[in-house]
This record gives structure tokens, sequence and C-alpha cells, in this order.
């Protein structure tokens, strides 16, 4: 997302995704990498995409390498923290940026059955309307 909105100066990629969508930063784009609002930024402009927010957004998932190794009663319970405020978004889709983060998520959606994917940022940026593949 930093190469596209910072170097390339793009934002708007010409995607096309029709569904409700909340987005989870993860810790290490919040911290390390410090990407601020650049995947909302591409986000927004995508066509049919209804954006929600998600509470605790900047709360960790619960991943965070051998985080989830070593304390994985822990990890489990903020993983499904964050699943819980995600599904009360009524959202669709939760994207990120961080596969390690959408694996865990992802995990616990399908565990527990709930009405939401993980998509990767770039799964929704990729899909147009003569190729959905989402």
């Amino acid at each position: 997302t930093e190469f596209l909105v910072d170097v390339l100066g793009v934002t708007d990629v010409g995607a096309y995704f029709p569904h409700t969508v909340t987005y989870h930063p993860s810790c290490h784009g919040l911290r390390l990498l410090r990407l601020g609002d650049r995947p909302r930024r591409l986000l927004e402009p995508v066509k049919g995409l209804e954006l929600r927010e998600l509470p605790g957004a900047e709360e960790c998932c619960g991943f965070g390498g051998t985080f989830a190794v070593k304390n994985p009663d822990v990890s489990a319970a903020m993983g499904q923290d964050k699943v819980r405020n995600a599904v009360a978004t009524r959202a669709s889709v939760l994207c990120g940026a961080d596969n390690s983060c959408l694996m865990h998520i992802g995990g616990i959606i399908r565990r527990q059955d709930e009405p939401l994917r993980a998509l990767h940022i770039a799964e929704i940026l990729s899909a147009t309307e003569e190729e959905p593949h989402v």
C-alpha cells in the first residue's frame, strides 16, 4: 500500500468489489511500517465497496509471530475479540495487509462458522467487474 500511494501516487486502481468490508490494520503495519491511512485510501475509491469501521481496530489480533505459539490461549482470546468486533460491523469481509493476521483471524472465523471472510487487500484491489474472482 505504501508503494502504491507514496511512490506511484495511486489511490484508485479501478477495482470493483460489491461487498461490505471492515479493515484490520496489523500491529506490524501500524507500529513498524507506519502505514497509517494508506490502505484505507486505496479501499475508499473501490466501486461497490462499503467500508465499515472496525471497533478496536488498532488492537492486536493475537497472532504476533511466536506469541500465538507461546501463549495459545491468550492468542485465541484476542483473535476471538477481533472476530466478534468484525462480525458486529455486519461486514461480509474483513480485509488486511498482513497474511499472518489473516490466517489467524480466518481460522477463527471458520471454526466459529461466522458469516465473514478474511481477504488480503490485494485480493480486493485486483477484483474488477469483468473478473471478480473473489
